[in-house]
């Protein structure tokens, strides 16, 4: 679609809500000027009237991203952005801003509404995994109507992996929900913190979801621990952190009936039985050995929330969802005692795989709700409960654009398949995957038309997942890490296409979980 033949600025920017109107999709119209040979590309659902004066929109010009700003070139809105006047027609001039860290911060200060918020307005949030952070349009299109957002759900250790700044990735998503006039709102969720210094590092980028992420064989293992080894472990217990002593912790529970009241999973249900928790003496001690450096990791991390004026406005969470394991009733039961005993108050505790039990413990020990994978959205409590979901999507955002490229760009997705095969045996003695190579084809058997099969292999999912790192960490000649811009450049070049091949993975996703 084209826009031209407008007299001032009024008339365009008319044209533009018309075209806003007709387009769901949100494409980019081209807009004309008289007398230019190059058009601005504009999303129609980016017109926003600033504050201050003047119109701002986002899109493209000379092929690179942009926001442009329309106005009188006095206004004092012109002299806040850093940009360059490339346009003069009738009553206003377009200035053009790169959309750069300066730009985005700017945007989320001028519109509060597209900066993050905590998001406890509904029952149930979700967060995307999204390392590439071009899939912001493609989950904003498949459930910005089924649940609250939070994009940009990051992982501390993946961004300083890939030397991506935190702040960056939500750039990315500030600039999404502007182009896109999503006015929701949003969280920006930050998961696998260990530190109160990585906590400070996400608070300070903007995010506002943040999620201790404890994992490991060792962590369960205590469970299979007899009891006189147990016994001899708790002076490995760092007692002076926790402000506590062995005997006052163990008694709390020992010989405890613990009655937690039922909690109602449906409109038409009964309410389920109360849970009645009754812990041995060896449950005990493996609690206490598996949580007590959580807990003095949780309350350090709340810490910067509280000294940062910030804690009422953000979402502290422990997720065991990536453990070889699922919490038991007693230990979530444990685990949020004695973080309340310490006046920290986490909102939700992902504790593997949901039960009934978990409901009704979360129900009697005051946190907002639990978390889990998306799977698990058909039985969350009814609201009547009081209870909140938040569900987690895994990122399949580099999955899709590799798939996407065995169809549009061959010469590149042989190339990256090729490297992740090189490196695959590195990989492996460095993580836990376990795949041989024997499972992954090499690319030269299969044809152009045929490149699309790789990624139904068995395996193949994984594969790429866990060698993705070292295809964005190789370098040229120069020092430059090309394969990640070429990924990145092919997203650009195939935007259609991969938020549509996103859409469809997503909508899979919703439908199932429905």
């Amino acid at each position: 679609m084209t826009i031209e033949n407008f007299s001032n600025r009024r008339e365009l920017v008319s044209k533009l809500e018309a075209a806003r109107k007709k387009n769901r999709k949100n494409d980019p119209v081209s807009v004309r000027f008289p007398g230019e040979e190059r058009s601005l590309e504009v999303y129609p659902a980016s017109v926003r009237n600033h504050p201050k004066g003047g119109v701002l929109l986002s899109g493209r010009y000379n092929d690179r991203d942009a926001l442009f700003v329309l106005g009188r070139e006095n206004l004092r809105v012109m002299k806040e952005y850093d940009g360059e006047f490339i346009l003069r027609h009738s009553d206003f001039a377009v200035m053009k801003c790169r959309w750069s860290r300066t730009t985005a911060r700017k945007i989320r200060e001028d519109f509060p509404q597209y900066s993050p918020i905590s998001g406890e307005k509904g029952q149930v949030s979700i967060s995307f995994g999204d390392v590439l952070g071009h899939a912001a349009k493609a989950q904003l299109r498949a459930f910005k109507d089924k649940a609250e957002l939070a994009f940009s759900r990051q992982c501390f250790h993946q961004l300083e992996k890939l030397d991506i700044h935190p702040e960056d990735a939500l750039d990315v998503v500030t600039r999404t929900v502007f182009q896109e006039g999503y006015e929701g709102g949003y969280a920006a969720e930050a998961c696998h913190l260990t530190t109160p210094e990585q906590v400070r590092t996400m608070l300070d980028a903007g995010y506002t979801r943040f999620s201790l992420e404890p994992s490991g064989q060792m962590l369960f293992s205590w469970r299979e621990k007899p009891k006189k080894e147990l016994l001899e472990s708790m002076f490995e217990v760092p007692w002076v952190e926790l402000r506590d002593k062995f005997e006052l912790m163990f008694n709390r529970y020992k010989g405890n009936r613990i009655d937690l009241g039922p909690v109602r999973f449906s409109e038409d249900d009964e309410q389920n039985e109360p849970v009645i928790i009754m812990p041995g003496e060896a449950e005990i001690l493996a609690a206490i050995r598996m949580f007590s450096e959580i807990i003095i990791q949780v309350i350090g991390m709340e810490k910067v929330m509280v000294e940062e004026g910030r804690r009422d406005d953000l979402v502290l969470e422990i997720s065991f969802a990536r453990s070889e394991g699922a919490l038991t009733p007693f230990e979530l039961f444990f685990l949020v005692t004695e973080l309340l005993r310490h006046d920290v108050i986490i909102d939700y505790v992902a504790p593997g795989d949901l039960t009934a039990e978990h409901w009704t413990v979360a129900r009697n020990t005051r946190l907002t709700g639990l978390s889990g994978s998306v799977d698990h959205l058909e039985n969350i409590p009814h609201e009547t409960s009081g209870l909140k979901f938040h569900g987690v999507i895994e990122d399949i955002s580099y999955l899709t654009a590799v798939q996407c490229m065995s169809e549009l760009d061959p010469v590149l997705f042989r190339e990256i398949w090729t490297h992740s095969r090189n490196v695959l045996e590195q990989v492996r003695q460095e993580t836990e995957l376990d795949i041989p190579i024997q499972k992954i084809p090499p690319e030269k058997d299969y044809g152009d038309e045929n490149l699309a099969e790789l990624i139904s292999v068995e395996g193949a999912g994984l594969f790429l997942r866990h060698t993705m790192k070292e295809v964005f960490a190789q370098k040229d000649e120069q020092g430059r890490r090309y394969l990640r811009t070429a990924v990145l450049d092919f997203i650009k070049k195939h935007e259609q296409e991969y938020t549509d091949a996103l859409v469809k993975r997503y909508q899979q996703i919703a439908d199932t979980n429905q």
